[in-house]
């Protein structure tokens, strides 16, 4: 995540740490977030993909999506031994 509109500058002493550096992209893209919720229209949409390790926050987004959607946790889902073998 950038603070400013210069992303280089922000890292201009790991840059230099790296030197000489071959080949560099760097580019620049907004997170976006849904304008509503999607409960009326029934269009569920999710955030913009960070870079959060381990899909961190795209978990809590599909998680979030599902709420929405069904209108209860996803959490709240409780497998039961009888849903897999028929017993309790």
């Amino acid at each position: 995540m950038v603070e400013t509109k210069e992303p280089e500058k922000e890292i201009r002493s790991a840059l230099e740490f790296l030197e000489p550096i071959e080949q560099k992209f760097v580019s620049i893209s907004d997170l976006l977030v849904p304008k509503d919720l999607g409960t009326e229209s029934q269009i569920f949409i999710s955030r913009t993909y960070d870079a959060k390790t381990h899909f961190e926050t795209t978990c809590d987004d599909i998680k979030d999506i599902y709420k929405r959607m069904m209108e209860f946790d996803f959490e709240e889902m409780k497998c039961k031994k009888n849903d897999f073998y028929g017993e309790d």
